[in-house]
């Protein structure tokens, strides 16, 4: 049995930074970047690995090889008012990445990007595979990962491109990879893999109070993809994490 204990948090980050060389997993910000995570009330933010896997949850997020350009903006905001997130690797070897307000590796900012996800009520990410761990075959392990006003790799936003992304969840959105080798991937407000945006982009993403959003790999080998709000262009999709943010699943 395991206890959990349920808390709720505040934080407010702002950054401007100067330039500064770049290793492949190392976040670049040369222009403005504005960060905002607020969680009130009853909520509760979870993150929950067991022996042997990998969960990652960011809320306002970056994570690895973001770079924001000279004389670009970068704003991010992501709010959970009196409700759930929950990010969870259950077994040996699995793989569970959430977000939120997002960018995840290779996304570069050249213009003006606004990413904003608020969630009322909740986003469930839920990665649980057969328990073999990383000494087995490591297609076995599960995979999930759920990111809400996104980027997420090798995803661009060209100078003078203005790129708005806004999710909001009153209802749940759940993404469950179940199963040996299973794999889901759910994104919302989207751009995912391999996209360009050089002009102007808007994509909003609503799931209303009682409603119920769910991306589910349930049993052996099973995939599930869905972007809502959307660009995608990729087959299969990028790595989600690469190097020492990865901890021992460096290749995944």
């Amino acid at each position: 049995m395991k206890s959990l204990a349920f808390f709720a948090l505040s934080a407010f980050a702002t950054a401007a930074m100067a330039a500064s060389p770049t290793t492949v997993n190392e976040i670049k910000i040369d222009g403005t970047s504005t960060q905002t995570a607020s969680v009130t009330g009853t909520s509760a933010v979870i993150n929950l690995s067991t022996p042997g896997s990998y969960a990652n949850q960011n809320l306002a997020s970056n994570k690895g090889k973001v770079e924001i350009k000279k004389n670009a903006t970068s704003t991010q905001t992501a709010t959970v008012e009196n409700g759930v997130v929950i990010n969870a690797a259950l077994d040996k070897g699995d793989v569970a990445v959430q977000s939120l307000a997002s960018n995840v590796g290779n996304v570069t900012i050249g213009g003006t990007s606004e990413q904003t996800a608020t969630v009322r009520g909740a986003m469930v990410n839920i990665a649980d595979g057969d328990g073999c761990g990383t000494s087995c075959d490591p297609k076995k392990p599960a995979v999930a990962y759920q990111n809400a006003s996104t980027n997420m790799g090798n995803v661009t936003v060209a100078s003078g491109a203005v790129s708005k992304q806004t999710t909001t969840v009153n209802g749940i959105a759940a993404n469950v990879a179940k199963g040996e080798g299973a794999l889901a991937v759910q994104n919302m407000s989207s751009n995912y893999g391999h996209v360009t945006i050089a002009g102007n982009s808007t994509q909003m993403t609503t799931v209303g109070a009682g409603s119920l959003v769910a991306n589910l790999a349930l049993g052996k080998n099973s995939t599930a993809y869905q972007n809502l709000a959307s660009n995608d262009s990729c087959e299969p999709p990028p790595v989600i994490c690469r190097g020492a943010e990865c901890g021992p699943f460096a290749s995944r």
